[in-house]
């Protein structure tokens, strides 16, 4: 059985990942347990706790790690504008243990979460990979960052893939943060506070991905040569304003609640959208659905009252 590391292997999709891949490969998986605290038993499964950023971690790993997937970081806009040093440890400092690490093990893949942050704005109708990354968060500077130390690395053999995540959400993500991911953060409010206060103006737009769809292709990678090298993106190719995911919540939710537009989040986006061309070639896996649809199946399924 082959086996692979995940960082971050306690937050949202790493935890989901884990869930995915456990009967496929005996996984390491590594967090902090900073965001995630779910910690998934199965005797395919090794659990160290530990930061990313630290060397230690890695030596509890004694046996050859074939795939890395490298999930692990800071990921809001809004808190790497507060604490910038914070996100280039945290992002930054990460991918490079890691990626020296891979060396050691002469590991055959290294696949990493980037995200659509490194393009910033654009006057794109969609945004693709051959698009210039001009990014307005530190979090997008040090994931572009990231990228750039992972494609030198290729000099020292590591073979990568880089997928450039756009707005993943899902059933399971916790309602608990209110720092990262749209929707986490306007359900979040609504349930546990009864009210959605947005932050900028409701002509913002994103491009959401439910989290199936990213774990069929993390999946895939292993498997597929295509993906070797490659800087993919990561969404659904749809446009969704801020002011419909406002009407799709009054639409579905069981609950009364205001919503009041207040102020702006820090060099926040005002909104790109995925060219899906490049991903459509590659990944067996593909599939095409409507964003809108999904989302509502979602929150219906949810039966907030």
């Amino acid at each position: 059985m082959k086996k692979i590391l995940i960082t971050g292997c306690c937050g949202f999709v790493g935890s989901e990942l884990v869930k995915r891949l456990i009967n496929k490969y005996k996984i390491y998986g590594i967090d902090d347990l900073s965001v995630g605290k779910k910690i998934i038993k199965h005797k395919n499964f090794k659990f160290i706790k530990g930061s990313c950023e630290q060397k230690h971690p890695y030596k509890k790993i004694k046996e050859k790690i074939d795939y890395i997937y490298h999930l692990a970081g800071q990921s809001s806009g809004e808190k790497s504008f507060h604490n910038p040093e914070d996100d280039l440890i945290r992002n930054l400092l990460t991918t490079v243990n890691l990626l020296d690490f891979a060396i050691k093990q002469k590991s055959k893949r290294f696949i990493f979460a980037s995200s659509m942050s490194v393009y910033g704005d654009s006057n794109l109708k969609k945004v693709s990979e051959f698009h210039e990354p001009n990014p307005k968060s530190f979090y997008g500077l040090s994931k572009l960052t990231s990228e750039n130390y992972i494609k030198k690395y290729k000099k020292k053999g590591i073979k990568f893939t880089i997928l450039r995540l756009f707005n993943i959400y899902g059933e399971n993500q916790k309602l608990n943060n209110y720092k990262q991911g749209m929707l986490r953060i306007y359900l979040s409010q609504i349930i546990n506070q009864g009210k959605l206060i947005i932050k900028g103006n409701k002509e913002r737009f994103r491009d959401f991905i439910h989290i199936k769809t990213v774990l069929d292709y993390f999946e895939e990678i292993p498997e597929n040569s295509k993906t070797i090298n490659q800087v993919i993106n990561i969404g659904s190719g749809q446009k969704i304003f801020v002011k419909e995911i406002v009407q799709i919540l009054k639409n579905n939710i069981n609950k009364k609640f205001k919503v009041k537009y207040e102020g702006s989040t820090p060099l926040d986006q005002k909104g790109i959208y995925s060219n899906n061309k490049k991903a459509k070639k590659i990944f067996q896996s593909y599939i095409n659905y409507n964003s809108k649809k999904k989302i509502i199946e979602m929150i219906r399924g949810m039966k907030i009252s």
